[in-house]
């Protein structure tokens, strides 16, 4: 995957906010027996998530994985969404995802570098003021895991402690999203909520950000 160069951050504060309530809230119907399992031991205890998924950010993937695995290809983008925290523990909610153009085949993917431009456009044209959460691939008919190539863009890109790593097999019909742990990684258990209102920013506020980067091209 080509890096970006950075121009330019501005650091923001972790909002505090209740987490979407159980009504809004279902399991993915392509969960392993074990991930549902965790998932439903979680709402029995009403234990919070850490990671919520949004209906519309779900749906884009799911879409994106399926259209790519009828060529055998895999899908590739980054994952938009916010930190929160509330009674003194932080989430994840993916509000959207962002992708452009991909070099893919059955068992790698990478961004067009012609495509980089886009990609931006729409990462900024996402409609609410994102933080890059993590990153989504496919594993067509492989099942759902971390590579040792996906693991290294793991720990290069996505290593803040909020970053995951959302994997699908379009073709098994398998869905796991993931996160570094120690010098390996593990599953981390999640919701789909529906959420009506994602083009707001923090508190109603819509989005003002321009995103300041520009690509790196190889040659």
């Amino acid at each position: 995957m080509t890096r970006p160069r950075i121009v330019s951050e501005t650091k923001r504060s972790v909002e505090e906010r209740e987490p979407p309530g159980k009504s809004t809230l279902r399991a993915h119907e392509w969960l392993s027996s074990s991930s549902a399992a965790a998932y439903e031991e979680k709402v029995r205890h009403s234990i919070p998530f850490e990671v919520y998924l949004s209906y519309r950010a779900e749906r884009r993937i799911r879409e994106h994985a399926v259209r790519q695995a009828k060529d055998t290809l895999e899908a590739l983008g980054f994952l938009l969404g916010e930190v929160r925290q509330w009674q003194g523990r932080e989430y994840l909610v993916i509000l959207g995802v962002g992708t452009t153009e991909l070099r893919s085949s059955h068992s790698n993917v990478r961004f067009d570098p012609q495509a980089l431009p886009k990609l931006f456009m729409d990462l900024d044209g996402s409609g609410f003021d994102y933080v890059i959460v993590g990153w989504y691939h496919s594993h067509p008919g492989h099942t759902c895991f971390l590579s040792k190539t996906d693991l290294k863009t793991q720990r290069t890109m996505f290593n803040q402690p909020y970053h995951v790593a959302l994997v699908i097999d379009p073709m098994n019909k398998e869905i796991k999203i993931f996160r570094l742990a120690g010098n390996s990684y593990e599953e981390v258990p999640f919701a789909v909520f529906r959420e009506d209102q994602v083009k707001n920013g923090r508190n109603g506020k819509p989005r003002t950000r321009t995103l300041k980067v520009k690509p790196v091209i190889p040659t």
